[in-house]
């Protein structure tokens, strides 16, 4: 205890500008807790930099890397920074990645924060739920979908369990009779219990339908290799919450710090200056949520012999501003067109790519 009490009064050591203190009052415990964020580690990172004759960031999933030149090392040269992108170790035939604009009724899939609800909702939840029902119907053994939030994965679930017309079953049931159904919780000690019983499932050849969370447990350091991952869905982008205060703060910080950078190179105007700080934050932004997104694709193909489909469900995936944040070698399995194509071309697609593996 007094160790994390003396870290955290290290911390508050740090020059304002550089971090913030959040307090959080939970009502159910009637308990308070105290957060410091750092929000500008670059004087920090900087004393490495200064003493090392070269510094090497390596990492699998650190695409999008603008944020490391243009914030943790933006007082280095451009010609000093040698930024390398390594290919995948599979064949380019071992991947089909499709971003997946309209389900199988023609209904465009735009998962933002504000047409969730609603009437309007319902209906792309419906359709989500008729698109995965013919997904696996063609995909073999195990298929993976990552939702954005813990929230919006119940919302989904409670309205495919509604019969929506006397006499029919319920999205829910039509998915159980295509695979096995299991769901990620909040629950840090049913993790494990719900793996293996997946894993259960699809040994038993009765197929599994696993419906994880973006940044949830899941989503990181779990190896859905093989047969446990033959297709992963992402559902919607997964932005954070920008009106939190972490995210405000955050946000602010990027933007004085890139007004502050052009200031002192005697760059623009002020309100060019202005304009760039919130560019910059808006990327900032915008690379959060597809670091988070290459994280959970990166969890089906694990070594040079595996293969998978990619399907990246939401319009917005189409965008070049969000494409070109994905990693190169996602990229280079995109079909090409493919935003722009009917749902039935993703099923014959995914017809062709199996049909033309070696099933264990």
């Amino acid at each position: 205890t007094l160790h994390h009490v003396s870290s955290f009064l290290y911390a508050l050591t740090n020059p304002d500008k550089e971090g913030r203190l959040f307090h959080t009052y939970d009502s159910a415990t009637q308990e308070t807790s105290l957060k410091y964020m750092l929000l500008d580690p670059t004087h920090h990172f900087q004393e490495i930099v200064s003493e090392a004759r070269a510094v090497i960031l390596a990492g699998g999933t650190m695409s999008p890397m603008s944020d490391y030149t243009s914030h943790l090392l933006s007082y280095l040269p451009k010609e000093k920074i040698t930024t390398i992108s390594c290919g995948h170790v599979i064949p380019k035939e071992n991947l089909l990645a499709w971003t997946l604009s309209s389900g199988p009724t023609g209904k465009t899939f735009e998962f933002t924060f504000g047409k969730r609800k609603g009437t309007e909702g319902e209906t792309m939840i419906d359709e989500l739920g008729r698109a995965l029902i013919s997904l696996c119907l063609v995909v073999p053994d195990g298929v993976v979908v990552f939702f954005p939030s813990y929230a919006y994965l119940e919302t989904v679930i409670k309205r495919w369990e509604v019969i929506v017309a006397p006499n029919t079953a319920s999205v829910w049931e039509k998915l159980g009779r295509k695979k096995e159904l299991f769901r990620e919780s909040k629950d840090s000690n049913a993790g494990e219990d719900v793996l293996s019983e997946y894993a259960a499932a699809i040994d038993a050849n009765r197929g599994g339908l696993l419906l994880s969370v973006v940044g949830g447990k899941m989503s990181e350091g779990i190896n859905f290799s093989d047969r446990l991952g033959r297709c992963v869905v992402i559902v919607g982008l997964p932005f954070p919450n920008i009106m939190s205060g972490e995210w405000k703060a955050k946000m602010v910080c990027i933007e004085s710090s890139t007004i502050s950078r052009m200031e002192a190179a005697g760059e623009g105007t002020e309100a060019s200056r202005k304009a760039a700080g919130k560019t910059e934050a808006r990327e900032f932004y915008e690379n959060a949520c597809m670091r988070a997104v290459n994280q959970s694709v990166g969890r089906a193909i694990r070594h040079r012999e595996d293969f998978a489909a990619i399907v990246m469900v939401d319009v917005r995936f189409g965008r070049n501003n969000i494409r070109g944040k994905l990693p190169g070698w996602i990229r280079s399995g995109l079909v090409e067109g493919c935003e722009e194509k009917p749902f039935m071309e993703l099923m014959g697609g995914l017809n062709k790519f199996f049909r033309g593996k070696k099933m264990p």
